[in-house]
């Protein structure tokens, strides 16, 4: 038996849907709607869905910045099954709870953007609405420092705001948007890889979003997170941070010049900080100051 479900409540009002394995257990957040005339239908298809237990709950998101997508906080099980195609060994699955919620860019952060916050465009393929790219991780934090600084004195954000790379777990759980399969939706249609590219960059929002909102979470260009590359912890944890050290920088998504293996919901990277690359980008993060 298949789920179906339907969503009920005031036109244009948000809910966030989610599931459980029993009324009295843990609560793990699977897709966020927003209701229309007739409600919303939602039909579950992943595995296991027949034996959970569902409820919406209204969603009163904050108003963030324009081109921004609140991300509620939620539960997710991180990494991948051992039965999952072009698997690799670090990805082990794992329970991770989020109890902070953030906004994240809705698309990698494009030429343009940068220019305008650092007065420079380092990229090789050249293109105002192409993602940023030959950017290391050092030179995308320093775009979200200046960016923090600019919005605060705009006052578009508050002294307690800032910009930042999203942690890797904050990545997969944006990316997943509910999902639990391998990737949140058919590689052609979401995204940008070696089999669909034409061996090149493309302008950002041009694929299918994810059901949170977010465009090419899977291709176009890898993206850095925040977190030193580590191995995954093997119980559950709650808002993991990145230790204070470590060799390579986290990156997430794939690009356009992986093989679908590498655009996965589940897929690392791993490069030093300082590296640079043509397929190599990211998108920000804004939350309260950590």
């Amino acid at each position: 038996m298949v789920p179906k479900l339907t969503v009920e409540g005031p036109v244009g009002g948000l809910a966030r849907v989610e599931w459980a394995h029993n009324l009295s257990g843990l609560w793990t957040t699977w897709t966020n709607v927003t209701v229309g005339a007739d409600g919303v239908v939602l039909v579950d298809l992943s595995p296991g869905s027949a034996a959970r237990f569902y409820r919406a709950v209204a969603d009163q998101r904050p108003v963030g910045p324009t081109g921004f997508v609140w991300i509620v906080p939620g539960t997710f099980v991180m990494g991948s099954p051992v039965s999952e195609p072009d698997r690799d060994s670090d990805e082990a699955q794992h329970t991770v709870t989020l109890t902070q919620g953030f906004w994240m860019s809705d698309h990698e952060t494009t030429q343009a953007e940068y220019q305008l916050v650092m007065g420079s465009n380092p990229s090789y393929l050249k293109g105002e609405s192409l993602p940023v790219e030959l950017v290391s991780w050092d030179d995308a934090v320093a775009y979200c420092q200046k960016l923090t600084e600019r919005e605060r004195v705009a006052g578009r954000i508050t002294a307690q705001q800032a910009y930042r790379l999203p942690t890797e777990a904050e990545w997969e759980y944006a990316a997943r948007a509910g999902t639990t399969g391998v990737r949140y939706g058919e590689l052609d249609a979401i995204g940008w890889w070696s089999g669909n590219s034409g061996n090149q960059l493309h302008p950002v929002k041009q694929k299918a979003a994810n059901a949170w909102g977010l465009y090419d979470m899977m291709g176009n260009v890898w993206e850095w997170c925040g977190d030193w590359y580590e191995g995954y912890p093997t119980g559950s944890v709650t808002d993991p941070m990145a230790p204070n050290s470590g060799s390579d920088r986290v990156g997430r998504g794939g690009s356009w010049r992986s093989v679908a293996g590498g655009a996965r919901s589940a897929c690392r990277s791993r490069d030093d900080p300082g590296s640079r690359y043509f397929n190599l980008g990211f998108r920000p993060a804004l939350s309260a100051v950590r």
